[in-house]
C-alpha cells in the first residue's frame, strides 16, 4: 500500500490563457488543492483514481469482510458495467454530476432495469463510503444524491403462490417420485426458508416439531443466515412433518447431514433441481393432459389454462406462504415465520423463540392444508 500511494500524481490545475500564463499565476489554484491534505483533512490517497482505489483497496476489503455471494457479486457489477467506463477521475474530484453521468451511460449502452441500476449505484456509493471510513475523504457521499434514469424500465411484479398451487406441484412431484424436489418445494413454502437455507439445513437440526435455522449454503461457502435474527427454528407443521419422514426413510434414515442431499452428500443445487426435475415434471403433466383432452374429444386451450401448475421460481414459494400467513392471521406472524429484521430492539435481540402468534397462524395453514387435501381427494379424476 505504502508504494501505491507513494507514487507521484499531476493534475493539470487551468489552461493556458490571459489569467493564468506563468507558474506564479497558478500558485493560488495549487494552495486551494493542496489544503485540505496541507490541513490533514484529506490523505495523499485521495488523488488516487477512482478505479485504482476500488482494485487496490475496496474491493479487497469487500473480500475480506462480506460473504463470498456479496463478494463475487460486487465483482461482476465492477467488471461489467463499472471498470469499463469509469475515467481517470481521482476519489476527491469525483462529483454527483459524475456518477449521475456514469449511470446514464450504462443505462444507454446495456438497456438495464432500474433494480441492476440501483444495485449498481449502491456499489459505487459503498465505495466512498468506505473512503471515508478510512479518512481518505471527507464531506457528502458524491453518489448518494445520484439521479438513475427515468425511463429505465421498473422490475416486473413478483409472483407469491398460493396454497393451492404449491399443493399442485407436491402432486405433480409426488406422482413422478421426485422426492427430493417435493420436499425442497415444502421446506421453502411450509417453512418459509430461503433457498440457501434450504441447503444448508440438516438433520441434526430437526427436533421433530421444529427446524431450527444455523447456516445458509451459496454454492460452495457455508455461512451464518442473512441476518441476525434469521437465525431462529420454524414450526414445522403436518405436511411438512410427513415429508420429512418420507424422505429420512428413503434415505436410510441419517442423524446428520444435509437433508436436501445429492448423491454425494453434498447439499443439492436447488437451480439444477428446478431445471432438470420440477420444470420438466410440470411440463410432462401439461402434456398429459393435454393428450387426455385429445383423446376425449374436447377443446381446450391449455396456454391459458390456469388450473395447470406452473412454476415461478423458488422465491415465489417464500412470498407464498407469508402472504397465506398474514391473510390467516397478520403481518407480524408472516414476519415471524420469515424471520425478518422487526421493528423493535426487544424483538430483534431478545426473542429466542417462534412468535405465539406465528405458531397460531401456522396451526391455521396446517388445518387450511388438510382441508384442501380431503376436497382434492374427493374431487373426480
Amino acid at each position: 500500500m505504502a508504494g501505491l500511494y507513494g507514487r507521484q500524481r499531476s493534475a493539470k490545475l487551468a489552461e493556458v490563457c490571459d489569467r493564468y500564463r506563468t507558474k506564479a499565476d497558478v500558485r493560488p489554484l495549487l494552495a486551494e488543492k493542496l489544503r485540505p491534505i496541507n490541513e490533514g483533512r484529506t490523505r495523499p490517497e485521495s488523488t488516487l483514481p477512482v478505479p485504482e482505489f476500488v482494485e487496490n483497496c475496496y474491493l479487497p476489503f469487500v473480500r475480506e469482510n462480506y460473504k463470498p455471494s456479496t463478494s463475487i457479486g460486487y465483482d461482476k457489477v465492477w467488471k461489467k458495467y463499472l471498470a469499463p467506463r469509469l475515467r481517470k477521475t481521482t476519489l476527491r474530484d469525483f462529483r454527483t454530476v459524475d456518477a449521475a453521468g456514469l449511470l446514464a451511460e450504462v443505462y444507454r449502452q446495456s438497456g438495464l432495469g432500474r433494480t441492476t441500476l440501483k444495485h449498481i449505484k449502491a456499489f459505487l456509493s459503498g465505495v466512498f463510503t468506505f473512503a471515508k471510513n478510512q479518512g481518505v475523504l471527507d464531506g457528502v457521499n458524491p453518489v448518494t444524491d445520484a439521479m438513475i434514469p427515468k425511463k429505465a424500465a421498473a422490475p416486473e411484479e413478483t409472483h407469491a403462490a398460493t396454497l393451492e398451487e404449491v399443493l399442485a406441484i407436491m402432486d405433480v412431484l409426488e406422482s413422478q417420485r421426485e422426492q427430493r424436489a417435493c420436499t425442497a418445494v415444502a421446506l421453502m413454502f411450509f417453512a418459509g426458508l430461503r433457498p440457501g437455507e434450504a441447503r444448508g439445513v440438516c438433520w441434526e437440526d430437526y427436533d421433530g416439531k421444529r427446524l431450527f435455522v444455523r447456516r445458509s449454503r451459496w454454492r460452495v461457502w457455508t455461512t451464518p443466515p442473512k441476518t441476525e435474527s434469521s437465525v431462529k427454528p420454524v414450526p414445522v407443521i403436518e405436511p411438512l412433518r410427513t415429508i420429512l419422514a418420507e424422505l429420512r426413510e428413503a434415505d436410510g434414515n441419517p442423524d446428520a447431514g444435509p437433508i436436501l442431499r445429492g448423491r454425494s452428500g453434498s447439499p443439492l443445487h436447488l437451480d439444477n433441481l428446478a431445471e432438470r426435475f420440477v420444470k420438466p415434471a410440470l411440463l410432462r403433466c401439461a402434456l398429459c393432459k393435454q393428450r387426455e383432452s385429445r383423446h376425449v374429444g374436447t377443446d381446450h386451450d391449455f396456454q391459458a389454462d390456469q388450473t395447470l401448475p406452473k412454476w415461478h421460481g423458488w422465491y415465489a414459494l417464500r412470498r407464498g406462504v407469508a402472504t397465506a400467513i398474514a391473510d390467516l392471521s397478520d403481518s407480524m406472524a408472516a414476519k415471524g415465520l420469515l424471520r425478518h429484521s422487526s421493528i423493535t430492539t426487544t424483538e430483534r435481540h431478545y426473542i429466542k423463540d417462534v412468535p405465539e402468534s406465528t405458531l397460531e397462524a401456522m396451526k391455521l395453514l396446517e388445518t387450511l392444508c388438510n382441508e384442501c387435501a380431503i376436497e382434492r381427494q374427493a374431487k373426480p379424476n
